[in-house]
């Protein structure tokens, strides 16, 4: 019998892929969202509710006994407390929770970032990253039947296909369109994982013996700056990018009001999941599939109005 998998958030971006790599390796897939977009595909069993509703959780979730939950959408305890308390867990094996790379000291900390490094909110991710410290504690604390693993994964930037998030796309963006992109002046480093890399990663994870609860760091092995990953997107696109440093804190500018990352060397210590993992997709090849859709769906992809104001804003000033 195939084995039963809940993805809490299947049908966007992270979750939308990890169903379509759980499909191609034979499981038996079940999301749930609140039905707003709905997988088409018809070995999908599609469950629709509020995932901040216990009520309807519970009576939509109860009636199911699931091998595997992975938890691609849950952003606090709340959640976290809510799903726990809905499932029927009498034949859970493995829980997934994707937590992120937001959980770590990077304030006190030199990268890259170990697994067992200190946990606490910092002032770039701010309620996000507490957020997810409290969802993983409140998880480690309950999940404490040798009968169900609790995997928690840290990514640091995903990218990929059908990332409507401005990233990859507000780049591809402005260089198709000969617009200037405005970088912090640091030019930090960035980690990225292949959405596909990391799904894979957690089909692994779900098949092998582990720890009643084990933490994984998951990203590409080599990190890259805030310059050599425009080049490389410009490459893919075919025309060059104009860039422009600025010292936006020097003019009381905050980084992400014209740039979609945040100015810190955002690194992983990824050595523990390369162990068991070191399978990881060309870069290149990953932002040119990032790239097609893109091409294919950029009318859908909705830039924010106030990051074009800043933008238009800054280079005014610069040029006069």
């Amino acid at each position: 019998m195939k084995e039963q998998v809940l993805i809490m958030g299947g049908s966007y971006f992270i979750g939308k892929k990890i169903v379509d790599v759980l499909l191609e390796n034979n499981y038996s897939v079940y999301t749930l969202n609140r039905g707003t977009i709905e997988n088409t595909d018809s070995r999908i069993v599609n469950l629709k509710c509020d995932r901040n509703n216990f009520e309807q959780m519970k009576e939509t979730l109860m009636p199911y006994k699931f091998d595997i939950v992975i938890d691609v959408s849950g952003f606090n305890k709340f959640q976290a407390e809510l799903l726990y308390k809905s499932l029927n867990t009498a034949k859970l094996n493995v829980f997934v929770y994707i937590s992120s790379s937001a959980v770590y000291d990077v304030e006190n900390m030199t990268i890259p970032f170990s697994e067992d490094a200190t946990l606490k909110e910092n002032k770039y991710w701010t309620s996000y990253g507490q957020n997810k410290i409290e969802s993983e504690t409140y998880l480690s604390n309950n999940f404490n039947d040798p009968e169900t693993n609790l995997i928690i994964v840290r990514p640091p930037y995903v990218y990929g296909e059908n990332n409507h998030s401005q990233r990859e796309s507000f780049i591809f963006h402005h260089i198709c369109n000969d617009q200037p992109i405005i970088i912090p002046n640091a030019n930090t480093k960035l980690q990225f994982i292949y959405t596909t890399d990391l799904a894979n990663i957690i089909i692994k994870l779900c098949d092998i013996p582990l720890e009643p609860v084990s933490i994984w760091n998951v990203g590409n092995r080599k990190s890259i700056t805030t310059i050599e990953w425009i080049e490389c997107c410009s490459k893919i696109v075919g025309k060059a990018a104009t860039v422009i440093a600025y010292d936006y804190k020097l003019h009381n500018k905050n980084e992400r009001e014209f740039f979609p990352f945040y100015d810190y060397d955002n690194i992983l210590d990824v050595s523990k999941i390369n162990k068991i993992f070191s399978s990881e997709t060309d870069f290149m090849l990953g932002l040119q599939n990032s790239y097609l859709w893109y091409k294919n769906n950029q009318h859908n992809i909705i830039f924010k109005e106030s990051i074009t104001q800043n933008e238009q804003n800054i280079l005014s000033k610069i040029n006069q």
